[in-house]
């Protein structure tokens, strides 16, 4: 049911007129999410399918996926596990994946200061 949840949440927000860069990215997130719907289904066991989720094209390429480990991880244990308590918690580990992806990738798109650095 919750798998359903974040496919319903990511449609919805798609649905809400977002910005071109966000309707893009959550266009390819469905696209993400059926497809991880279909290697949930098709995998062997959980080590399986999180090599073959982690590689559906999180950042291009998946070449800066890794950074975005601490919370995809988690959020794929959920969507593969069967556990009552992981089906709950999975829209919120999306959530949270999101936010934390958004936050990675766009930040590499401008500069920021760095803590305690001071420009003259």
């Amino acid at each position: 049911m919750s798998r359903q949840a974040v496919i319903d949440a990511v449609t919805a927000e798609l649905a809400g007129d977002p910005s071109y860069f966000r309707a893009a990215l959550l266009r390819e997130d469905l696209e993400r999410l059926n497809r991880l719907r279909e290697l949930a289904a098709e995998a062997a066991d959980e080590t399986a399918f999180l090599k073959a989720a982690g590689l559906v094209g999180w950042t291009p390429g998946d070449l800066r996926t890794g950074e975005l480990r601490p919370w995809l991880d988690p959020f794929l244990r959920a969507w593969y596990g069967d556990d009552a308590d992981e089906d709950r918690a999975l829209p919120g580990l999306w959530r949270e994946f999101d936010v934390n992806r958004l936050d990675i990738l766009a930040g590499c798109l401008s500069t920021r200061p760095l803590a305690g650095v001071t420009r003259p």
